[in-house]
């Protein structure tokens, strides 16, 4: 084989890869992972700290947070989808070792088309 084909070759192989890259960074969305209740703070209104990341891909628009204890608390927030971390303004109190239930709403916007997503997870205050 000559120099210029395998030239050839690796450029196309090259730009074949970016292209593939850019198109699933640009189409394809990221998955919410981890989402959990970190903490619990305040002494009148309690608030619950909330932390999650995301898979590779594009990130949502925004996403909606619900969170419901097994005693009772619930309450919900709006973060933008670059946000990892969010407090949680709770309607009645929560208690540490309580479990937890977060219902998440993500919403993104591929190609002129908004895309809604959901997921539940349950854990326990740690």
């Amino acid at each position: 084989m000559n120099t210029k084909a395998l030239q050839r070759g690796f450029w196309i192989s090259f730009w074949s890869v970016v292209t593939i890259m850019t198109v699933r960074g640009a189409v394809i969305a990221a998955r919410l992972r981890n989402p959990r209740v970190t903490s619990l703070s305040g002494i009148g209104p309690v608030y619950a700290n909330l932390s999650w990341g995301y898979s590779a891909g594009a990130r949502p628009v925004n996403v909606v947070f619900d969170v419901q204890f097994a005693g009772g608390a619930t309450g919900s927030v709006t973060v933008d989808g670059e946000a990892l971390e969010a407090e949680v303004p709770l309607i009645r109190t929560a208690r540490v070792g309580e479990t937890y239930t977060i219902t998440a709403t993500l919403v993104y916007r591929r190609l002129g088309w908004t895309i809604t997503r959901q997921m539940q997870v349950s854990g326990q205050v740690g």
